[in-house]
């Protein structure tokens, strides 16, 4: 049961940092982000401070305080180009911004630039519109780095037939993925479902430290920058690829 202590907790800023805690800020409105869900979210987290505010140089002040924090979660509305994400991120110094949003998807072209780069800052999502464990299981994959691509943001990246542009060589689509392994591709299809390394390592019976060597392997042959990105690359062409017999 939430005290008062702790709900003055998840809403000021101006409140010193205990000692083994973690500060999450959230630039938004309360209409955005509702008292709530900051209720439910310091429930479910309860190492965690999130602090609210519509004010970026607040969330700067924040960051001096408090010091560099692992993700800052963001109105979607508030940022539709590169530079006001590099902005953001450069005021709450992070290298994760995750944009929060409800019915609508957060721009295309955004998310274009953003999912498939490889500087920081990092693009995260989070759907506000879905069910609350739904939401609280996505927060907690966010807060451990891990990014997932919800079904309708992919929809909207794959629109009209178009591939997501990807920083491949210059080859046809036919021949980017033509080396992957038999175990590069089993690799490639569970990071498409968003399993963790952990998980793939479990289900295909390998160390976590070979899974990122794959993982490794195969963002090199197709010309991505991440792990999202070869997702990306798997679910709008490989899907329907034979996954060739073991090379090794």
């Amino acid at each position: 049961m939430l005290n008062r202590e702790r709900i003055f907790q998840v809403q000021d800023l101006t409140e010193a940092n205990p000692r083994g805690r973690t500060s999450i800020p959230i630039l938004g409105s309360e209409f955005c982000f509702p008292e709530d869900l900051l209720k439910t979210l310091a429930a479910e987290f309860d190492s965690v401070d999130f602090m609210r505010t519509d004010n970026l140089s607040t969330i700067s002040k924040l960051r001096d305080e408090r010091g560099n924090p692992r993700l800052m979660l963001i109105d979607a509305q508030r940022v539709t180009t590169r530079d006001e994400v590099l902005a953001a991120a450069e005021a709450a110094g992070t290298d994760m911004l995750v944009l929060a949003y409800g019915g609508r998807v957060p721009d295309r072209d955004l998310l274009l630039k953003g999912l498939n780069q490889a500087e920081p800052p990092r693009l995260g999502l989070l759907p506000l519109n879905v069910r609350i464990d739904v939401l609280l299981a996505m927060m907690r994959l966010l807060l451990c780095g891990e990014i997932l691509v919800p079904e309708a943001v992919l929809k909207v990246l794959l629109e009209n037939g178009q591939h997501v542009p990807l920083d491949a060589p210059d080859e046809s689509a036919e021949l980017v993925g033509s080396d992957l392994t038999r175990r590069e591709w089993e690799v490639l299809s569970l990071l498409a479902e968003g399993k963790q390394n952990k998980i793939v390592a479990a289900e295909l019976g390998l160390s976590e430290h070979t899974v990122k060597l794959h993982i490794h392997h195969l963002i090199h042959k197709l010309g991505v920058s991440n792990r999202t990105g070869a997702a990306i690359w798997y679910l709008a062409r490989g899907e329907a690829a034979d996954i060739p017999p073991d090379k090794s």
